[in-house]
């Protein structure tokens, strides 16, 4: 029975050991690629194949590396997307971005190329420096969506609507103002920071919801994590929900808050294909 016990015990150490390794050494230095079909009756065949790219909570400055990113970047361009969506949290917050580094990771984000455009919305850490924010999303190329839409048109007979909300936490999203003037015959891809945005944006007509800002718990320990939950993700936080004919899918983001850790819940970028429902 001892022997028993001992062998038990010295299993859940080797076990927690090989957890906490991975997740704190192993799962914060990768990440994964999401692939994702969408397919509508609003998706027409020009539209067939269009590939966009999501990605979120980058909390650049601290924990996140450039080599890191720098691959993750590079990997994104690798896929050749047609449209490029950042969901927001761009900068580690508090900690203050020296010239050299503001200049690489403009230069890491600037490197990639879409088609059809490089689009952002504001996550609640962008709020705390706005204008630093503006100033490196717009020299890499990117446009912010804040409470706004544009129609992306391909081959001038295919069409997709792009909107974007402002963050649930810190910001003002206004999602009348956001939606105003979208076509919804045409298929609608929306994206925000916070997950509980679902609830007030279903019923606009959009057809898929992309939020981050919960970063899949970063370190998932079921029920556990239930208690955890902050505000922007307290009923929405990982995975995917319908509603009113609208879905919502959680992005699991980039970097790393707090702690330099990952268990269950690995970085991610997410590819989206869509394709004409036949």
């Amino acid at each position: 029975m001892v022997k028993k016990i001992i062998t038990i015990l010295l299993s859940l150490l080797l076990v927690g050991g090989i957890t906490y390794y991975n997740a704190a050494y192993v799962n914060c230095r990768t990440f994964s690629i999401r692939e994702e079909t969408l397919r509508s009756k609003k998706i027409s065949k020009d539209l067939d194949g269009l590939l966009i790219c999501c990605f979120s909570d980058l909390y650049y400055g601290d924990l996140t590396s450039d080599d890191y990113l720098r691959n993750v970047f590079e990997t994104i361009d690798s896929f050749d997307p047609d449209i490029i969506l950042f969901e927001g949290d761009l900068l580690y917050p508090g900690v203050e971005i020296p010239e050299e580094k503001r200049s690489t990771l403009i230069e890491m984000l600037s490197g990639m190329d879409a088609r059809y455009g490089k689009y952002a919305v504001y996550g609640d850490q962008d709020h705390l420096d706005h204008e630093e924010v503006d100033e490196i999303l717009s020299a890499s190329g990117f446009t912010v969506l804040d409470n706004a839409n544009t129609l992306i048109s391909v081959d001038r007979s295919g069409y997709i609507n792009l909107v974007g909300i402002d963050s649930l936490v810190s910001g003002e999203p206004d999602p009348t103002t956001a939606f105003s003037g979208s076509n919804t015959n045409y298929y609608t891809f929306a994206i925000s920071h916070c997950p509980d945005i679902f609830d007030s944006v279903s019923g606009y007509g959009v057809d898929l919801l992309s939020a981050g800002h919960s970063r899949g718990y970063q370190i998932y320990i079921p029920l556990i994590s239930y208690f955890t939950r902050e505000y922007g993700y307290r009923k929405y936080a990982r995975g995917k929900n319908t509603k009113n004919g609208s879905t919502l899918d959680i992005n699991n983001g980039i970097g790393r808050y707090i702690n330099d850790a990952r268990l269950f819940a690995d970085a991610e970028i997410v590819l989206y294909t869509l394709r004409p429902l036949n």
